[in-house]
Formats: C-alpha cells, structure tokens, sequence
C-alpha cells in the first residue's frame, strides 16, 4: 500500500452515525497513525467538515438518520476528494448515477476491509469532479 510522505498524516473523513461503528472506526485511525476528520453523526456535520477541513479520503455511510450522504459525497467530488460508501443495504437503484463507480463496503465489514480500502483511496489519483 502506497502512503503519502511521512511528514504528512493522511485525514480521514467518516461520516456514520452509529455510535459504535464510528468508535471503531476511530481506534483503527489511531492505530494506523491516520488523523480522524468528524465521526459526523448527522448530514449537516458532515458538510460542514467536507467543506472546511483538508481531507485526504472519506468514508460516508450512505445512511444517515433518515437521510443520504448524497450532499456529502457531491461536496467531496467537487474538491476532487476520493471517498468511498458503506451500508448495510442493498443500493441497486438508489445509488445517483453520478457516484457510479464509487467504491462501496457493505456492512457488517471487517476494519480490514477498511483499512484497505481507505488505502486503495489514499493511493488513487485525484479525480476530476465531473462536468
């Protein structure tokens, strides 16, 4: 897994709004030496922090009380910030046709799976936001 230099601590988003996933989440961050961004638990946090904080990667749950991170997710494109979804629901048919592609991890993971997919993140060329 490719990191970025030393004198660089990659910053991870997480959006979730279970308390339990993001406290997991959180201790697989500080074992890694990656700095975390939020947990946000709810859609307003996590477009704020989208907008005002230097990102390296996101991990949105696609569902956030009753809504989605769709507001979320079109922020992290804009600024041409790689993240990935999660959630325990099948998306066939709701995911916006302007996040195909997007890497999704179904829940229940593994915080390996995490790890390497906030790697594989970390690693990708920056994406243009599309037209």
């Amino acid at each position: 897994m490719m990191m970025p230099p030393a004198c660089s601590i990659p910053r991870i988003l997480i959006v979730e709004d279970s308390i339990f996933i993001g406290l997991a989440l959180q201790d697989m961050c500080d074992s890694l030496g990656w700095a975390l961004i939020g947990p946000a638990v709810t859609i307003a946090d996590g477009l704020r922090l989208a907008r005002a904080e230097a990102i390296d990667a996101a991990l949105l749950d696609v569902e956030i009380g009753d809504s989605q991170s769709w507001d979320i997710a079109t922020v992290l494109q804009q600024r041409a910030i790689p993240f990935a979804f999660t959630t325990g629901h099948a998306l066939a048919g709701i995911l916006p046709a302007r996040f195909a592609g997007t890497p999704i991890l179904r829940k229940p993971f593994r915080l390996a799976g995490i790890e390497q997919l906030i790697g594989s993140l970390l690693a990708a060329p920056a994406r243009p936001p599309p037209a």
